[in-house]
């Protein structure tokens, strides 16, 4: 948005600039005209001062065509200008939608594909291991990792292994509903990624979560395989609004890294489920497996939290992120609760003395 306010700027500028210049054009041949010898030039006095009436009955045919020529001059350069203008506002547009594509490859290793598995229970749904597979994402250079609560911890029923009991369908174990943090919370990074490592599973360290935040905090407890620090993604410092582009990227489906990206169709939507949270609604595919993951403006700075969609036959592209104030919000009650201390990065939007310092 403040790209295509300063676009705008410039082309007004641009525009009053080529005016002055027209109507310097102008004068100075209205000037030559004054001064050519078809002119009548009298003069009268007023008070002490002199006023110098021009008349230009007897300027020759001559004179009159070679203004004409220069005023369709500056006509022509003036439209010639106003096209260059919009072809750069057109490829000034074209560069924001590729700018905000290249996240997925900027961020290629900040995002986590996770697995998470415990192996004491066996679901009573599939009869398999509880297991989830979900997105997480670096949010600081010594390994903070953000989640969603629920890709990190469950409450399942399972097939409990206490004294089998005989019913209709044979011996069995009895039945219960469990819920805490999975015993195994691992991830991998995407065969492109320096972190990739032949597909290594790094190992999380579960610090903190908040049910009612659905926000989890992690910590990869191996050392940074190369270089001296994680690849953060910055937090997004400025405001958000309908309409703004936003990059997706997450483990749909448990396939491996992929990016979508859509709008903002809203801001501050509410749920009574998670009355203490605001969400991001947007029209960014959105699938499992995404949850946890982070949702990025044309910035490329963090904005929300990857957590849900609606789900229907007659609703389309409504998905939600978790608002960048309540992650905040989140990790300041981790540090209390857990006394560590979470040193995130921001970013903002250019301004125009930094755009200009940088040209």
């Amino acid at each position: 948005m403040k790209k295509s306010i300063l676009t705008m700027i410039a082309i007004l500028l641009v525009l009053t600039t080529l005016a002055f210049a027209g109507c310097s054009l102008l004068g100075n041949t209205t000037n030559n005209l004054a001064n050519s010898g078809g002119s009548d030039t009298k003069g009268s006095t007023t008070g002490g001062s002199t006023n110098t009436v021009t008349n230009y009955t007897n300027v020759s045919k001559a004179d009159l065509e070679e203004a004409l020529t220069k005023y369709r001059e500056i006509a022509e350069t003036l439209s010639d200008r106003v096209s260059d203008l919009e072809e750069a506002v057109r490829q000034s547009i074209s560069v924001s939608k590729a700018n905000i594509g290249a996240y997925a490859v900027n961020y290629v290793d900040s995002v986590i594909c996770m697995l998470c598995v415990d192996d004491r229970y066996i679901s009573a749904e599939t009869n398999g291991t509880l297991g989830c597979q979900g997105t997480g994402f670096i949010i600081t250079e010594d390994g903070y990792v953000v989640t969603n609560n629920h890709v990190i911890s469950y409450e399942n029923e399972v097939d409990w292994d206490g004294t089998p009991r005989l019913t209709p369908w044979g011996y069995i174990g009895s039945q219960k509903l469990v819920s805490g943090e999975y015993q195994s919370i691992t991830g991998g990074f995407d065969s492109t990624s320096k972190y990739y490592n032949g597909g290594k599973q790094y190992t999380l360290e579960f610090v903190y979560r908040d049910p009612a935040y659905d926000l989890a905090l992690c910590k990869i407890v191996e050392e940074v395989p190369v270089g001296t620090s994680w690849k953060a993604i910055p937090f997004y410092d400025g405001d958000i609004v309908r309409g703004d582009e936003l990059l997706i990227l997450g483990n749909a489906q448990g396939f491996g890294l992929s990016a979508t990206s859509g709008l903002v169709s809203a801001t501050g939507k509410t749920f009574t489920d998670y009355p203490k949270l605001t969400f991001i609604q947007t029209d960014a595919a959105i699938n499992g497996g995404n949850s946890g993951g982070p949702a990025i403006n044309i910035y490329g700075g963090l904005i929300g939290v990857v957590n849900s969609k609606f789900v229907s036959t007659n609703i389309e592209n409504m998905g939600f992120a978790i608002e960048l104030s309540k992650l905040k919000e989140f990790i300041t009650a981790a540090e209390t609760n857990q006394q560590i201390t979470v040193r995130y990065k921001t970013i903002s939007a250019p301004t125009v003395a930094t755009e200009q310092q940088a040209a």
